[in-house]
């Protein structure tokens, strides 16, 4: 009897330490997933910070685009100026910056010659559009109007005026940021002889200036000729005479040194005819 007592002891505590390693084993394994997920998210929160550099690289991206503004052109004030309303409602003045077109609405200067041509090719180009404008250094000038680069369906304006020889380049520092690519394209134009480079020393660093007569040659001028639509007889600043014919393109702008009555004479008194 004794020894089927001590048999069964034996089988209880023989049943009970399993139990007991068995719920020893099951209790380690969820702390060892507990630690594995914690590492996950810890790694997770690291990410973002390892990401920071980048994110602020791109932020700078997009700070070199702090000076371009969306507008639409509502009024073309000549070749170089215009008003333009941003997209916060307001409505500038804008110049555009590094050239300079032939002046048509100057309170103390006559219109110019190609003044009005890039009036029109302003208008034509810009009126009414979306555009993009971009600051230089300085943003406005002494008027209150803003210097600004404009930019049409992805080309920069003032490039064209320049393209087409109806502007000069005009640096006015600060503000130089395309001054080099400016002298290029104005470079070509000039070779080209187009718009304002097809008139001799039209062009000058101060502006654009037609020749006057002087006081010198008043004295050897000769006006009084009787005839309708006389030839006109001018000498530039090279001291070169040139005539031009009613009709040419620079007749009615010129101011005369001398008149003929045909072109033979102007030739004889040594001028020879405008190329336009």
């Amino acid at each position: 009897m004794k020894k089927i007592i001590l048999v069964f002891l034996t089988f209880f505590l023989l049943a009970g330490c399993a139990e007991e390693n068995t719920s020893r084993d099951s209790t380690t394994k969820p702390d060892q997933n507990s630690d594995i997920g914690t590492t996950a998210i810890e790694e997770d929160q690291q990410n973002p910070s390892q990401e920071a550099p980048e994110s602020a690289e791109n932020d700078s991206v997009d700070n070199s685009q702090v000076n371009r503004f969306n507008g639409n052109v509502m009024n073309v004030v000549d070749g170089d100026t215009m008003d333009i309303q941003f997209e916060n409602g307001k409505e500038e003045r804008v110049r555009l910056v590094l050239v300079d077109t032939p002046e048509t609405k100057h309170p103390t200067k006559p219109v110019q010659p190609f003044g009005p041509e890039a009036s029109a090719f302003t208008k034509e180009m810009l009126a009414g559009k979306n555009v993009q404008v971009e600051l230089d250094v300085q943003e406005r000038d002494q008027y209150g109007r803003i210097l600004a680069y404009v930019y049409i369906d992805g080309k920069m304006f003032n490039e064209l005026l320049l393209e087409k020889g109806l502007a000069r380049v005009a640096v006015f520092p600060p503000n130089t940021r395309y001054v080099d690519e400016f002298y290029a394209i104005q470079k070509k134009a000039q070779e080209a002889k187009l718009g304002i480079w097809s008139i001799e020393d039209y062009v000058t660093d101060n502006g654009y200036i037609i020749q006057e007569e002087t006081g010198e040659n008043q004295s050897s001028t000769n006006t009084n000729i009787d005839c309708q639509n006389p030839i006109k007889g001018n000498i530039n600043s090279k001291s070169e005479k040139i005539y031009h014919v009613p009709g040419g393109q620079y007749y009615d702008i010129t101011k005369a040194e001398e008149l003929f009555c045909t072109e033979q004479e102007a030739v004889n008194a040594g001028y020879r005819k405008s190329q336009r």
